[in-house]
C-alpha cells in the first residue's frame, strides 16, 4: 500500500524540512497553526523509531510546538496522535487557548471548524523554523 507521506505529499504547506523530519502546516486549517510533524523514516509508533530518530523527531516537535505556540499567542498546544487514515507516524499540533473548553477544542480535532488559509502566516512560520535558535 502506498503511503503519502513516503511520497511526499503533505495535506497542506511545508513550513520545515531537514534530513530525519517534515512539518507541514494543515491543509483544514481547523485553528491558525495547525501543522503536523512527520518523520521522513516510515514508522507507526514512536517506538519504532530508532533511538537516535526518536530523539531528533521528539526535537523537531518541540521546535515546532514553540514557535506556533509564540507565533499564534496560545498558551496551551493540544498533541493528537491517531494515524487511522494514515498510517504513518505524525503528531498533530493545535494551538490553542488556555480558556478554551473541552466542545471547541473537539470541535478543532473533528474538523468542525475552519479558519481563512493566510500566506502570510504560512511564510512567518517558514521562516520562524528556520531560523529556530535554542537559548
Amino acid at each position: 500500500m502506498a503511503c503519502i507521506f513516503c511520497e511526499q505529499k503533505w495535506p497542506g504547506d511545508l513550513v520545515f524540512e531537514d534530513d530525519t523530519v517534515w512539518v507541514v502546516l494543515h491543509e483544514d486549517w481547523a485553528v491558525r497553526g495547525h501543522a503536523i510533524v512527520i518523520p521522513k523514516t516510515h514508522a507507526l509508533n514512536l517506538s519504532d523509531l530508532d533511538p537516535r530518530a526518536g530523539m531528533r523527531y521528539s526535537a523537531a516537535y518541540r521546535r515546532a510546538e514553540i514557535i506556533l505556540l509564540r507565533e499564534t499567542q496560545a498558551e496551551r498546544a493540544i498533541m493528537l496522535k491517531l494515524g487511522i487514515i494514515t498510517p504513518h507516524l505524525h503528531l498533530h499540533i493545535f494551538p490553542v487557548s488556555a480558556t478554551q473548553d473541552r466542545a471547541s477544542v473537539m470541535a478543532m480535532i473533528d474538523g468542525r471548524t475552519h479558519e481563512p488559509r493566510d500566506e502570510a502566516f504560512v511564510k512567518q512560520i517558514r521562516e520562524a523554523m528556520d531560523n529556530f535558535r535554542e537559548i
